[in-house]
C-alpha cells in the first residue's frame, strides 16, 4: 500500500495526460500553454486550449474510458434557451443552491442553463471554456456514483456576483485506477447587466500538485 501511495500521483498524471496528448496531437487547433506562477488559478484564453487540463482531456479521456468499457456521465436533456431575467437576489440564490444540492452541477455539468448568458466563460484551475464545452466535459470527467459536492457556507449574492465555498469528493472517470481526490475552494459567478451569469471561476484552496498527491487509487 505504501508503494501504491507513492505511485498514485505519477499514475494519475500519466492517465490524465495520455488522453490529452491524443487530443492535442489529433487536433490542429490544440495549442500548448504555459502555466502561470499561481498554479491553482491558471487561465488561458478560449482560443488557446492547452494539451493538458482538467477538461481538455475530456474528449480523449472519455473515449479512452469507453474503449475499456467505462462510460462517463451524461448531462440531462438540454433546457430551453429562454433566460431567467429579472430574478431577485434571493430567487437567484435559491436557484444556485438547487443546482448545488440537487443537480450537483460542478461534478455533473447539469446546471440551470437559463441562468447563464450563452457567451458565459467557465474558468477552472487551468483553462477557459464555452458553456457547451464545460457542460459536456464536466459530465464525462467524474464518476457520478461517487463524486459529490456540497456548500461549505452560505451563498453570497449581490447585483454583481454570486460567491460560495464548496467541498467536493471526486472520482475521475479513468478506468481501472479510478483516482479519488478531495477538493475545497470557492466559486465566483459574475453577473452581467441583465443579471445573467457571464463568468464562472473556480479557485482551489490547494495547489494542483497537492491535489494530485492526495489521490487514492482503487
Amino acid at each position: 500500500s505504501a508503494m501504491l501511495r507513492w505511485l498514485a500521483p505519477s499514475l494519475l498524471l500519466l492517465f490524465l495526460a495520455a488522453p490529452s496528448a491524443v487530443v492535442a496531437f489529433s487536433s490542429p487547433n490544440a495549442v500548448p500553454s504555459l502555466r502561470s506562477a499561481n498554479a491553482h488559478t491558471l487561465v488561458c484564453s478560449a482560443k488557446d486550449q492547452p494539451a493538458f487540463s482538467r477538461r481538455s482531456l475530456l474528449s480523449g479521456g472519455a473515449a479512452f474510458g469507453l474503449a475499456l468499457g467505462t462510460a462517463g456521465g451524461k448531462v440531462g436533456a438540454e433546457e430551453s434557451k429562454e433566460k431567467l431575467i429579472g430574478l431577485s437576489n434571493a430567487e437567484l440564490a435559491k436557484k444556485v443552491e438547487f443546482d448545488v444540492k440537487e443537480r450537483q452541477f460542478m461534478v455533473t455539468g447539469d446546471l440551470t442553463r437559463a441562468l447563464y448568458d450563452e457567451s458565459c466563460t467557465f474558468t477552472d484551475e487551468i483553462d477557459t471554456y464555452t458553456l457547451d464545452k464545460w457542460m459536456d466535459g464536466t459530465s464525462k470527467l467524474f464518476r457520478n456514483d461517487y463524486s459529490r459536492m456540497e456548500l461549505d457556507g452560505p451563498v453570497s449574492v449581490t447585483d454583481a456576483e454570486i460567491k460560495f465555498r464548496f467541498k467536493e469528493q471526486l472520482m475521475f472517470n479513468i478506468p481501472i485506477f479510478l483516482p479519488k481526490v478531495p477538493l475545497t475552494g470557492e466559486l465566483t459567478l459574475k453577473r452581467g447587466s441583465n443579471g445573467l451569469f457571464t463568468s464562472y471561476k473556480e479557485k482551489w484552496d490547494q495547489p494542483v500538485w497537492q491535489v494530485l498527491t492526495s489521490a487514492k487509487l482503487f
